[in-house]
C-alpha cells in the first residue's frame, strides 16, 4: 500500500526516507525554508508549501516526514499528530525534556498515531551482526562496551544552526543518540544512570560550537558502557564508528570503516563473522508495521541523550526514570 506523505525540512537524512517515494510513499507536498525550495522542487517532484496548516489541509498525508533544524522538531510532531498524521523523524525528537514530554503527552491522545525515530544504525548488516553474536552468548555477559562515534566537523557544509548548540542541542542528541541506542540494542541491558562531559577545544571563540563528547553508563547486568563521539576527525579521514563488547567469554568488535565484525573467544584467535543479517531499511520495516525500531525505542533513545546532555551540563549523576 502506498501512503500519502509530507516533507517537514530538507536537511541531511530525508534521503531515508524519499528513497521509498514510487514505492512505498507517495510525496504529496513540501514544506521547506526559502533557500531549499529550488532544491527541494527538483529533487522531490511535488507541491512546495509555504505554511503549515495549508500543507496538511490540501496535501491530505497520512505521514509526515520531519527533517527540519532540531530546535523544530517537537513543534512539526505535534503539527503532524494533531493533523492525525503519523511522524517519521531525523533524530533527535526534541532537544528539552519539556518538549518530549510534550511528543509523549500528544501520542497517548492520538493512540492510533505511530511515531518512528530515524535509528538506522539497527538496520545495517554489521551492527545487526553485533546484536545477533553478543544476544546468542558467543562472548558471555556483556560486562564492558564502548561505542566510538567521530566525524568532520564540515562547518562550511553546515547550516548555521547545525553547529549552534542552543539550536542542534549538542552531540549527545545530535551524533551520540545512536551508540546510545546501540549500548541496549546490543547488548539488551539497559542503561540505569549516566554521566557525561562535552566541550569545545578546537574553537574556543565560538562558545555555541560543541566538537566532543562522552557518556558513561551503568547498566542494569551490573555492567558499564562509555559512548563517546567528537566533530575532529582530519580532512583526510572519514567517519569512524566502532563498538566494543567485552563479555565474561570474549569480546566483540565492530570496525564500520574497515567493514569488519571480529569475535575473540577464549584462548582463541579473532575470527571475522561473515555471515552477516541482510540489510533492512528502518523506515521500510516500520511502514510495513514491522518493529525494528518501536516507537518506545525512538522515545527511549531520545531520552537517554537527553539526560546526557543535563548530566554534562550539571557536571552530575542522573539516573535514568523508569518506564
Amino acid at each position: 500500500m502506498t501512503r500519502r506523505i509530507v516533507i517537514v525540512g530538507g536537511e541531511t537524512h530525508i534521503g531515508e526516507i524519499t528513497q521509498l517515494a514510487g514505492r512505498q510513499l507517495e510525496i504529496a507536498g513540501v514544506l521547506v525554508r526559502a533557500d531549499q525550495r529550488e532544491q527541494a522542487e527538483r529533487l522531490f517532484g511535488a507541491p512546495l508549501y509555504a505554511d503549515e496548516e495549508t500543507l496538511y489541509r490540501q496535501a491530505a498525508p497520512q505521514v509526515a516526514a520531519i527533517a527540519n533544524e532540531n530546535d523544530a522538531k517537537a513543534a512539526a510532531i505535534l503539527a503532524a499528530l494533531e493533523h492525525e498524521c503519523d511522524a517519521i523523524v531525523d533524530k533527535p525528537l526534541a532537544i528539552a525534556r519539556a518538549e518530549q514530554e510534550r511528543v509523549e503527552a500528544a501520542l497517548r491522545a492520538h493512540p492510533r498515531r505511530r511515531l518512528l525515530m530515524l535509528l538506522t544504525l539497527r538496520g545495517q548488516p554489521l551492527w545487526a551482526g553485533m546484536r545477533r553474536v553478543v544476544q546468542s552468548g558467543q562472548v558471555g555477559v556483556p560486562a564492558f562496551c564502548h561505542v566510538r562515534m567521530a566525524v568532520q566537523l564540515k562547518r562550511a557544509q553546515r547550516p548555521p544552526w547545525f553547529l549552534d548548540v542552543r539550536r542542534s542541542g549538542g552531540l549527545f542528541l545530535d551524533l551520540l543518540i545512536h551508540g546510545l541506542d546501540q549500548v541496549e540494542w546490543v547488548t539488551g541491558a539497559r542503561v540505569v544512570a549516566l554521566t557525561a562531559t562535552t566541550g569545545n577545544l578546537s574553537d574556543p571563540a565560538d562558545v555555541q560550537l560543541r566538537d566532543h563528547a562522552a557518556v558513561f553508563c551503568e547498566l542494569d547486568n551490573g555492567g558499564s558502557a562509555v559512548v563517546e563521539g567528537q566533530r575532529l576527525m582530519p580532512a583526510s579521514k572519514g567517519a569512524d564508528y566502532r563498538m566494543l563488547v567485552a563479555g565474561t567469554h570474549g569480546y566483540a568488535e565492530l570496525d564500520m570503516a574497515a567493514g569488519t565484525l571480529l569475535v575473540t573467544a577464549a584462548q582463541a584467535a579473532a575470527a571475522p563473522v561473515t555471515d552477516l543479517p541482510p540489510p533492512c531499511a528502518v523506515v521500510a520495516d516500520w511502514l510495513a508495521g514491522g518493529q525494528l525500531v518501536s516507537q518506545q525505542d525512538s522515545l527511549r533513545a531520545n531520552l537517554l541523550a537527553l539526560l546526557a546532555t543535563e548530566a554534562a551540563a550539571a557536571r552530575c549523576r542522573l539516573e535514568v526514570p523508569p518506564p
